[in-house]
């Protein structure tokens, strides 16, 4: 799956009013199209909501919806991740003054050579920035992996860190601990 760009965040210790979760994320395909269609309310999203008794997981695309509704209890482990793309910026930014400048050396004054440097190094830390992804997802005790690979929105400049995904990821530990408590206790 390749990386959605994030359209909502929320992770609180107190449960949403509207409706009742308290982690609720959502990403969208990356592109102006597809946040014109957002726009449009042609919204293909994908999903991750967590209650006080479940983990809904939906992607929603242009042909439909697939949801997978999991009890806490059947959560055993969540996982985040932060990649950041620096080989491929240094590879841009190498390919940009080894293979695209030498060419034009000969045709450019040493103030346009400079300038057209600066534009291939630009266009590589530009290429970092709007690439590191983060990655959040948990396993069921079945094994079955849900997960989403996220990177940060221009458009609705949303940029989550990996302490946030961290923090994602403890509190939806402490209602798995929760929920087991609660069943444990239910059952003596």
């Amino acid at each position: 799956m390749s990386a959605l760009v994030i359209k909502h965040w929320r992770a609180e210790s107190q449960p949403a009013e509207d409706d009742r979760s308290y982690i609720r994320i959502a990403g969208r395909q990356g592109g102006l199209i597809a946040w014109i269609l957002a726009r449009m309310g042609i919204d293909p999203v994908t999903t991750i909501k967590v209650g006080f008794e479940r983990v809904e997981f939906s992607s929603a695309s242009m042909a439909g919806i697939e949801s997978r509704m999991i009890p806490l209890q059947n959560v055993c482990s969540t996982y985040y991740g932060y990649h950041k793309p620096w080989k491929a910026a240094l590879s841009i930014a190498l390919a940009w003054l080894m293979v695209v400048l030498p060419p034009l050396a000969s045709r450019l004054s040493p103030g346009q050579l400079m300038a057209a440097a600066a534009v291939g190094l630009v266009v590589a830390i530009g290429y970092y920035f709007l690439n590191r992804t983060l990655t959040l997802g948990f396993v069921e005790h079945s094994g079955f992996v849900c997960g989403i690979r996220f990177k940060r929105s221009v458009i609705e400049r949303i940029d989550v860190n990996q302490e946030q995904a961290r923090s994602v990821c403890e509190l939806m530990q402490r209602l798995i601990e929760a929920k087991e408590k609660r069943t444990l206790l239910a059952t003596r």
